[in-house]
């Protein structure tokens, strides 16, 4: 014969299964695993575009052997006639090439340092800040561009300058401006915080390009500064610039 549950069996099995079911550290836990779940997937879907390119990186890094042309004849032989034209990488006047993540972007020179102008400036790719040098002069020629954008601003260059923090030390990068190319190769690579407008002065030393955009990806709480030095046309022949501090008041608004 079949044992008879009592009431009081009923009661303590109805009971116990109401705490297992309330237990607030499995309820919080939950809630937590949730959250992040959901976190994760709006924080790539607003920059989907940024990681995508990340990823692609990551396999032709990895699996496709790689070319450096504009670094095989820059830091080649030196019988190497190095600034003829004819070497260089096809790429249209006042735009950038960066060999090592192989973007390729129109800059918009002399943009004034104000948040309209500036996002509505990098919608057409990435920007130079006017007030600083321009290419063939002594100072600093400043240069920003996003490295993520909202997905519902209509523009591929939201996600421009993404891979920027692959880049290393001793990297090229071509810029033409006004059909001259100009090849800088990279010395520092370093996080600064919002208001350090220090990255914006002459250096002194040489001729630099500075180029600027938001760390980590998706957010605008740091800047990541990539600082190369001219070493193509010979900086000596330069002319004009300031070796005054130049727009130095802030950082560009308006970038991601």
């Amino acid at each position: 014969m079949s044992e008879k549950i009592s009431e009081k069996d009923l009661e303590q099995i109805f009971i116990a299964s109401r705490l297992k079911k309330k237990n607030p550290l499995w309820i919080f836990l939950k809630f937590v695993v949730i959250f992040i779940l959901v976190f994760a997937v709006v924080y790539f879907a607003l920059n989907y575009s940024a990681y995508i390119q990340k990823i692609k990186f990551w396999y032709r890094d990895e699996f496709i052997p790689s070319e450096k042309p504009l670094s095989d004849i820059i830091l080649g032989p030196s019988d190497v006639n190095k600034e003829k034209d004819s070497y260089f990488p096809n790429i249209e006047d006042n735009s950038i090439f960066v060999e090592r993540i192989d973007i390729k972007a129109p800059i918009t020179f002399r943009v004034e340092n104000e948040e309209k102008a500036v996002s509505d400036n990098l919608k057409k790719g990435v920007i130079h800040i006017a007030g600083t040098s321009l290419p063939g002069e002594n100072g600093n020629v400043f240069i920003t561009g996003h490295s993520s954008n909202y997905p519902w601003v209509s523009s591929k260059y939201n996600a421009v300058f993404a891979l920027l923090d692959k880049e290393v030390i001793g990297d090229l990068i071509l810029v033409k401006f006004q059909n001259v190319n100009y090849v800088y190769q990279i010395e520092e690579k370093f996080v600064v915080g919002p208001t350090e407008t220090s990255v914006m002065n002459v250096y002194a030393e040489y001729p630099t390009l500075t180029m600027m955009t938001c760390t980590p990806v998706g957010t605008n709480l740091n800047r990541l500064i990539i600082r190369a030095k001219q070493i193509l046309p010979d900086p000596k022949n330069n002319i004009g610039g300031s070796i005054e501090e130049q727009n130095t008041n802030r950082l560009p608004a308006g970038v991601r």
